[in-house]
């Protein structure tokens, strides 16, 4: 195996080794080969696909592949096998017809990653003769053969110790038997260490070109340290030798420069920056563009189309980076402005299709999916029933497939975003679907970043028009009698003392202003939540979700056991006075990661895909609660 460790001392484009040919063999049109299905990040198939509006109720569940963690890339397919990778750092590849295993690669683990091991999505391409399976895994990115997953190369972006923040959530794209992606340092100002974009040669690893976005001391691209990230993956448009990427936020004032919160193009021969499109000015909003930038034409004028942290699409002219047109869909999901942190907006990124973009936005203001008429700027259809997705969206057949926080998969019809189908999923659907001649796949899982305990109902979902549908069982999570982190005094908010708990997972209804207070004892168990300023239980369903049919009369207070199986129950109801003390353990014998304020009618604990829809706060426990009488 061949490692090729870079050097932290680049600034700029570097010119690293000379282009080698390759005998890349290009894919069939019914693979799905890339993030984005080809180098042009349009998230849309040539295939011809069986799977249309008129076809799409007809999909059923065929089989479920469990992985080991949350899945949160999108699978690569290619010559009827899927690899995907998840947050342990475990690449797999899987029989697309029948969901088996064919073989297991465990990457090393960088001690300083965001959310997971691997989150970006695998490439796959024939180099010189072997299929190869291109995959990033916290700093570093592997080469391995498709047949069995053994490595060619690795190629690690610094040393992977936990000082290093230098990290590859950037999905590769391969043309030309060359390798390109961005890398990131997690808005890190400390330390001048470089992000930026880098392309190796696919047959050995070795750099062919290297250029840092930030920091950059000099020139017309002057960036400080941490404000030039590149978590976003680029498309590639071989006929204009452009390499065409979005940049991260700044979090520090001083260091704002011509590569934040912007759209790059790179010269695909040697790196150099060609064009920048940056529409913000100064700001610490956390505007990043991410996801990856879709290429199409209109009227015979080639663009280039991405939407942003902010809520807008901005579409450009590929040749120069000049403003065409930028369609406001939503807004950001801004707790605070000028607070470094926005949760909303576009993050997954947009499928374009004959003049069509389809792209959902993050939580931040609804309706979270858009359809965007490119040919005239302007939104064409908004649905007000998907949640907010960090997902990419797909398109096949004039059918989008995208997922969402609501534990949900959904097919619409692109040209007016009318729901077709839908199916419930154990986990939030974080990554893309991929669809064939008559199947689609999809994955899904959830926990939250930062927590020890794995996701054990996170996995790969086959999909097809056709054959008998499957059922997903999981056992039962064990229970134990010990307590929590058992001789451990470690001090954990709202355990033995009041905490007090926001608002910013899903902003407060108009007019409301409220608080909310909890308090736990776990031995003997007592929950203890106050409340003011909630209003009507009604207003806090989201708007044109299923919930919102049923509607809500009071509020709840929920145990659950895991995020990705949120098994528990009720423990108490709010009173009149808003406030409640509940003494119930939903499962003895259980441990409990999450304590959830819902707004529901009845007293049953929502389902998976209602959850979110009626959320009104939540707060988490590592290591988790373990109640006891």
């Amino acid at each position: 195996m061949l490692a090729v460790a870079v050097t932290d001392t680049a600034a700029g484009a570097r010119r690293v080794a000379a282009a080698t040919p390759s005998s890349h063999v290009a894919p069939g049109p019914c693979d799905w080969p890339m993030w984005g299905y080809s180098p042009a990040r349009t998230f849309a198939t040539r295939c011809p696909t069986r799977v249309t509006a008129a076809t799409a109720p007809r999909l059923r569940l065929r089989w479920f592949t469990s992985t080991h963690d949350v899945v949160t890339a999108t699978p690569a397919l290619a010559h009827g096998v899927l690899y995907v990778g998840d947050w342990s750092g475990r690449v797999v590849a899987i029989s697309a017809r029948t969901g088996r295993r064919r073989w297991t690669f465990r990457a090393p683990a960088h001690p300083q990653v965001y959310s997971g091991q691997i989150v970006a999505s695998a490439a796959v391409a024939t180099v010189r003769g072997e299929r190869t399976v291109f995959v990033p895994a916290g700093n570093t990115m592997f080469a391995l053969r498709a047949r069995d997953g053994t490595p060619r190369w690795s190629y690690r972006i610094g040393p992977r110790v936990r000082g290093n923040p230098s990290e590859i959530e950037s999905s590769p794209v391969v043309v030309g038997g060359t390798v390109i992606f961005g890398w990131d340092v997690h808005n890190e100002p400390k330390g001048g260490r470089p992000a930026g974009v880098v392309a190796l040669d696919a047959r050995t690893g070795r750099v062919r070109w290297r250029t840092v976005t930030a920091p950059v001391a000099n020139g017309p691209n002057t960036t400080g340290a941490g404000c030039g990230d590149v978590w976003g993956s680029p498309a590639v448009d071989r006929a204009r030798r452009l390499v065409i990427v979005g940049t991260g936020n700044c979090v520090v004032a001083s260091g704002w420069g011509r590569a934040s919160d912007a759209l790059l193009a790179f010269d695909l021969d040697d790196g150099h920056v060609r064009w920048v499109y940056q529409p913000h000015p100064p700001n610490r909003d956390d505007l990043d563009f991410a996801g990856a930038p879709n290429l199409f034409e209109v009227d015979g004028r080639a663009l280039v189309g991405l939407g942003n942290k902010d809520g807008k699409y901005y579409v450009v002219d590929r040749e120069t980076g000049a403003p065409v047109a930028t369609v406001d869909a939503t807004g950001p999901g801004l707790t605070r402005p000028g607070g470094n942190f926005s949760t909303g907006g576009f993050i997954g990124p947009a499928a374009y299709a004959d003049g069509m973009v389809v792209g959902g936005t993050a939580v931040g203001p609804a309706p979270y999916l858009h359809g965007i008429d490119v040919r005239t700027g302007a939104i064409a259809w908004q649905n007000p029933e998907p949640a907010a997705t960090y997902a990419a969206t797909a398109i096949a057949g004039g059918v989008a497939f995208v997922g969402g926080t609501d534990f949900t998969l959904r097919a619409v019809r692109v040209s007016d975003g009318t729901v077709l189908w839908s199916h419930p999923m154990k986990g939030a659907v974080s990554g893309g679907a991929v669809v064939d001649r008559d199947r689609v796949y999809a994955v899904a899982g959830i926990r939250e970043p930062g927590t020890g305990s794995r996701s054990r109902t996170s996995g790969v979902y086959g999909f097809a028009l056709r054959g008998k549908a499957f059922r997903i069982r999981f056992p039962k999570p064990p229970t134990t009698t010990s307590t929590t982190a058992a001789g451990t005094t470690e001090t954990r908010e709202c355990v033995g003392a009041p905490c007090t708990l926001g608002f910013t997972l899903r902003p407060p209804p108009a007019g409301p202003t409220p608080t909310a207070t909890l308090e736990i004892t776990e031995a003997p168990f007592r929950l203890r939540v106050t409340t003011t300023g909630l209003g009507d239980p009604a207003a806090w369903v989201r708007a044109g979700s299923a919930a919102a049919t049923q509607g809500a009369n009071r509020y709840g207070v929920f145990m659950s056991e895991s995020d990705d199986d949120p098994t528990g129950g009720l423990v108490c109801v709010l009173g009149a006075d808003g406030a409640c003390t509940g003494t119930r353990i939903p499962r003895a014998g259980a441990t409990y990661n999450r304590v959830t304020i819902v707004a529901i009618r009845g007293t049953t604990m929502p389902s998976l895909a209602d959850g979110f829809d009626r959320l009104v706060t939540t707060t988490s426990f590592t290591p988790p609660l373990a109640p006891r009488h």
